[in-house]
């Protein structure tokens, strides 16, 4: 039994203290897999014990090798999840003689500055607050990193898909350059269709065995419900009759309808909170602690409540409209059925035939067993401008053959071979956002302008975010809405006034150099608009939608009666389209539709593709492509000739065009090549398209 192998004052904590008399499954095999030094991938439920796993391990080597402070961090992709397992984490490590620091944005000074001289053993802390550290002249990284030895990464599936994770493995291959040691590294993840690419994207530098911790579980139990609404008060009125008396979640997909949805339910009889970025830290605080001590209460929130955050003993899950991922769902689904005698349930209220189908076809592919695959970016070279600006900050001025050594071996810079080093550099150079002299290299009056603002704030966090205003109401963040939404109201019109937390609000001062607004409570708002980059479906799941419409399945269980006659009409809809093998292009009144089903990527590319070919223009969604400028004929003679098409070469044309605003703020660093390929690679799809375009990978167009 592994609860044996743990050093004897751990033991003698977990039985007597805790009161545990054995370990769950999949704390064992973590507990093996880190006792025999391995790293590793640890795949479990929310509320599945990991936190636990990975802890009571590291503690137990700490106690067994007397390792001095800091011996092992703690990353979390949120500060959130950070506050709320700071309590259990400290619990466990006092209870054995040793403690836990937490370090991020909202922790003061002073406290910082006391661990700094009297650090702890255990370091919990963020991606961006690791990299202040490392540039921080306040913070002796080395001297404070020199005992480091295990690194855990919480919600790990959340990291290794986006730039937050290649500039966390960039961060965690700069601290094994200053310990000199093969840290070993272990990974909390939710389930994931690719466990062992997250295990390679995790081992960087590491020469140790990777092991996939995945104990067998019985198969889930799941109550789920789908409704349809004609609109949101009717759909509040259903959210309502399932939240009332209950401890519920409802989760939304924009942080504008999380405003809508909490207005409408306004005199429910249900005690409403909200939750999303826009609101201020205080208020989603409260909300969580009220949360959790109420009976009768539910919060409107985005995916800000989707990560592992314990808000006590919830009773449902909530979806209006349908996520746009299967890890989504199954994510959110999680946070229910964990009291004994419990199952994990979830609701949906679908507002329009679109989001019925997107929520049907997401259920069939979770009850299948599937779920995407993560997919870590291997070129990561806008993050690798990031980390060289940082790196000649850190070492104040770096050569050129010093800077690849401290990151090489992180897997987001796995295909960067030393050309496109250079490329890189020389271009940063010619740009003047590095300065270059006797080998030497430093920011330049362009880095300097670009990213040195605030002391180098632009570069401690890797996001781009549009300008946001600070809402003020007295001496309390109410919380943010973006600039333009402000710059766009016409004073002529009145006072501006908007919802935000919940309430109205009427501007009353505006402090544009300081980026403030100032407001008092009104009677009435609309609701703030926040810019964002539009939704895109993956090709699995509209493949499912248009399985759902093609043919029936089992989903009748989980229709209620006005759901089902809406499904039944959309597939009326669809009668005679949907052939096997095919997808078919439609004459509409509203022009040329061609029904691909193949996801956002592909048809964005599909539609620069058929522009190059007829010279109209073609507008592309999730499940089609369309053209009002040319007929049936024209349009099926152009998708016949996709194949031959040099589709790397039209991406590279296209994705300029593509991109709302800044996709990276790293992005005036690459070369043209390195930003095309940036651009393709978070766009479109040029691999799908190239299957679908053979034949491989797709439905044959048909003239319907």
């Amino acid at each position: 039994m592994s609860l044996f192998r743990l050093h004897p004052h751990l033991q003698h904590g977990i039985v007597n203290d805790l009161g545990w008399r054995e370990l769950r499954p999949v704390q064992n095999l973590t507990i093996d897999a880190v006792l025999d030094g391995d790293n590793c991938v640890v795949l479990a439920p929310t509320a599945g014990g990991k936190t636990e796993a990975a802890i009571f391990p590291i503690l137990s080597q700490i106690l067994t090798h007397e390792s001095p402070p800091v011996a092992a961090l703690y990353v979390c992709p949120i500060r959130a999840l950070l506050n709320n397992q700071e309590e259990r984490l400290r619990g466990y490590a006092r209870m054995v003689g040793l403690d836990v620091f937490k370090w991020h944005g909202d922790v003061s000074d002073s406290k910082r500055e006391r661990f700094r001289h009297a650090p702890a053993h255990v370091l919990m802390t963020t991606p961006e607050s690791l990299e202040v550290m490392l540039m921080s002249a306040r913070t002796d990284a080395r001297a404070l990193f020199q005992g480091l030895r295990t690194v855990v990464i919480d919600e790990v599936h959340s990291f290794a898909g986006d730039d937050r994770g290649a500039h966390l493995a960039s961060v965690i291959e700069r601290l094994v350059a200053m310990c000199q040691r093969d840290v070993q590294r272990v990974g909390l993840s939710a389930t994931v269709g690719n466990p062992l690419v997250i295990g390679q994207w995790l081992q960087g530098s590491s020469q140790r065995r990777l092991r996939l911790v995945d104990p067998p579980r019985p198969k889930a139990e799941r109550d789920l419900r789908v409704d349809f609404c004609e609109d949101l008060g009717e759909a509040a009125a259903g959210i309502a009759n399932v939240a009332r008396g209950k401890k519920s979640l409802i989760f939304v997909e924009s942080r504008s309808k999380a405003e809508r949805v909490a207005q409408s339910l306004s005199g429910s009889g249900v005690e409403v909170f909200i939750h999303h970025s826009s609101v201020s830290r205080a208020d989603r605080t409260l909300a969580e602690e009220q949360f959790t001590r109420g009976e009768n209460t539910a919060i409107v929130c985005t995916s800000t409540m989707e990560l592992g955050i314990d808000v006590g003993d919830l009773d449902h899950v909530i979806q209006l409209d349908a996520p746009g991922s299967v890890a989504s769902f199954l994510q959110r689904l999680g946070r229910t059925g964990r009291r004994a005698g419990t199952r994990a349930n979830c609701t949906f209220f679908c507002l329009s035939p679109e989001s019925l189908l997107q929520s049907v076809a997401l259920l069939r592919l979770a009850e299948s067993g599937w779920v995407e695959d993560v997919r870590p970016a291997a070129h990561a070279m806008h993050v690798l401008a990031h980390q060289i600006m940082a790196l000649a900050l850190q070492e104040g001025g770096i050569s050129r053959h010093r800077l690849l050594p401290w990151v090489h071996a992180a897997y987001p810079f796995r295909s960067v071979r030393d050309e496109h080093f250079h490329d890189l550099v020389d271009t940063m150079v010619e740009r003047e956002i590095l300065y270059e002299a006797d080998g030497v290299l430093s920011l330049g009056a362009q880095g300097e302008r670009l990213y040195g603002r605030k002391n180098f704030f632009e570069l401690y966090a890797v996001f781009t975010a549009p300008p946001v205003m600070r809402v003020v109401h007295g001496k309390d963040d109410v919380g943010y809405v973006q600039s333009l939404f402000v710059s766009m109201h016409d004073a002529n019109e009145g006072p501006l006034c908007f919802r935000l937390a919940g309430r109205a609000w009427e501007v009353g001062q505006v402090e544009w150099g300081r980026g403030v607004l100032h407001v008092r409570p009104a009677s009435q708002g609309r609701v703030p608009t926040w810019l964002g980059q539009p939704g895109v479906l993956s090709q699995p799941l509209c493949q499912s939608m248009r399985g759902v419409l093609a043919r029936e399945g089992d989903e009748a269980k989980w229709l209620t009666r006005s759901a089902g006659l809406k499904l039944q009409s959309l597939r009326e809809g669809y009668a005679g389209l949907l052939e096997e093998g095919t997808a078919p292009l439609e004459d509409t009144p509203d022009g040329i539709q061609w029904h691909t089903f193949a996801g956002g990527a592909v048809n964005r590319l599909l539609a620069a593709g058929l522009e190059k070919q007829t010279g109209a223009k073609w507008v592309s969604g999730n499940l089609s492509v369309r053209c009002k400028e040319i007929g049936l004929a024209a349009a099926n003679d152009a998708v016949q000739s996709l194949g031959a098409i040099d589709w790397e070469r039209t991406a590279a044309e296209a994705v300029h065009g593509m991109a709302r605003g800044v996709i990276s703020k790293f992005q005036p660093c690459l070369p043209q090549a390195g930003e095309e390929r940036l651009l393709a690679e978070r766009l479109v799809d040029v691999g799908a398209v190239v299957r679908l375009c053979s034949g491989d990978g797709g439905a044959q167009p048909v003239l319907k």
